[in-house]
């Protein structure tokens, strides 16, 4: 039996075309190149899990300040937010309430107050967590809340 050859239309010989498909080294090319990019990627890694429990204290934190002060405004009455011993926890009119596990609390008084005219003692609440320190500060005219990180 002997094999044909085939004759293009311009004149040469017609090859046949590789089958359809990936090689075993361009598979592993591919891989090697995704490899390298996920590992770059995962290095850049902006927080880890303290990181974001601050970032979440941070926040329950402000608006529980922010809550302090209305419900002292509706209610026409005084309320106190504390920082049990220990700092691992918060308190609002005598309500305790918990932070995350690695997150502490420290402020530069005993209590702030929040008064029904919506101003309040002031004072300033320092986070710490995961290697960051966040600050909360508590104005003593308005009762305004605000949150910052130290530069």
């Amino acid at each position: 039996m002997t094999a044909r050859c085939r004759y293009g239309t311009n004149g040469y010989l017609r090859t046949s075309s590789p089958p359809p498909g990936f090689t075993l080294i361009e598979i592993l090319v591919v891989l090697a190149i995704l490899g390298l990019a996920l590992s770059i990627v995962a290095g850049f890694a902006p927080m880890g899990r303290s990181a974001l429990d601050l970032a979440a204290a941070t926040d329950t934190l402000t608006n529980t300040l922010r809550l302090a002060r209305v419900q002292a405004i509706t209610r026409q009455q005084p309320v106190l937010f504390t920082l049990p011993a220990g700092g691992q926890g918060y308190a609002v009119d005598g309500t305790a309430r918990a932070l995350p596990n690695d997150v502490n609390a420290s402020m530069d008084r005993a209590a702030i107050r929040f008064t029904p005219d919506g101003s309040s003692s002031g004072g300033t609440i320092r986070l710490t967590g995961g290697g960051r320190v966040r600050w909360l500060r508590v104005e003593w005219l308005t009762g305004r809340v605000s949150a910052s990180e130290p530069r």
